[in-house]
């Protein structure tokens, strides 16, 4: 099923429309390992560093680097239940997720 807007150009296909149904929360700090709570669904996540060397790991996979004085994050384009980060020399991060 589509639909589409009055611009003919432009179409929104409800079957790429990602419904999250849920309370809202998130986590935030500086450096750390992180989990969403279990039965918890990722909505986004992003990290900053200020000096190089930062990382960023999920579930235990290949570490992200953060570049110096950039950032790094990410939107679940699927259904992500309690994923586990470690921030490693991050200057800040922040996880977005329902319950």
């Amino acid at each position: 099923m589509s639909s589409s807007t009055d611009n003919p150009g432009s179409k929104v296909f409800a079957e790429n429309v990602r419904i999250v149904r849920g309370q809202y929360a998130y986590l935030a700090g500086v450096s750390g390992s992180r989990s969403v709570p279990a039965g918890g669904l990722l909505l986004s996540w992003a990290a900053f560093a200020t000096a190089a060397g930062a990382t960023v790991t999920i579930n235990s996979g290949d570490s992200i680097p953060v570049p110096q004085g950039g950032s790094v994050g990410g939107e679940a384009h699927t259904t992500v239940v309690a994923p586990a980060f470690v921030f490693t020399s991050t200057a800040g991060y922040f996880i977005e997720y329902v319950t």
